[in-house]
């Protein structure tokens, strides 16, 4: 409990309470990010890159056959450098690797396990995700920020009574800055799979909180 000095109308004699109110509620996810990583080491930077680029095209190919839309794919990154082995005596160059990168946004689980299947089988391609994402126009998202309203004036109320006040008028509402949704993210794969990869993606945590200030009414 305590005076608000920020209150205009407080003149700083106003006993205030400050609580934090959380909600957390549990939704199916609307997508799934998944990372492609295609990697070539040869003896030279141009051998490893014209390998990347072969079946980078081959992915083109695939993510075509399997109907996902060119805007929902991005190469995120393309790498080309000298690797070396640390050993006792020194560093040993292993040659050149090339490195692509490909992120693909999908929502149908079995897609994805297609998608994982094929591109490690045929592609010796590298997976990490998928990253399940809620998205912002879910209405999942409104709700738990009314759900965190709501707990905070119930803490409030609670305190109110707890020093037989009453509960006044809300001063201030904020959301703190490290109020963020949660989305838990499946480990990366490696290329060891011929039939499609079962793909659950579950219910996940969207949270919320809230920073709320009450004028309290002593008897």
């Amino acid at each position: 409990m305590s005076s608000d000095p920020a209150d205009p109308d407080s003149n700083n004699t106003t006993p205030t309470v400050t609580v934090r109110g959380d909600a957390v509620v549990r939704a199916e996810p609307d997508e799934a990010l998944v990372w492609i990583t295609l990697s070539a080491l040869e003896d030279g930077p141009g051998p490893a890159l014209s390998d990347v680029s072969a079946r980078s095209s081959a992915l083109v190919v695939l993510l075509d056959e399997l109907g996902v839309a060119k805007t929902d794919r991005s190469t995120t990154g393309i790498t080309v450098y000298e690797d070396f082995d640390h050993t006792q005596s020194g560093r040993r160059s292993l040659g050149h690797r090339a490195i692509s990168r490909v992120s693909v946004r999908l929502t149908d689980p079995e897609l994805i396990g297609r998608l994982i299947a094929r591109s490690t089988e045929n592609l010796g391609a590298r997976i990490d995700g998928p990253r399940w994402q809620i998205a912002p126009e879910n209405p999942v998202r409104l709700q738990a920020a009314r759900d965190a309203a709501a707990d905070g004036q119930r803490k409030a109320q609670a305190y109110a009574e707890g020093v037989g006040a009453k509960l006044g008028r809300l001063i201030r509402l904020t959301e703190p800055a490290d109020a963020h949704p949660v989305a838990r993210a499946a480990g990366g794969l490696r290329p060891m799979v011929v039939e499609p990869m079962p793909i659950e993606p579950g219910e996940h945590e969207v949270t919320a909180s809230i920073h709320a200030t009450f004028a309290l009414e002593l008897s």
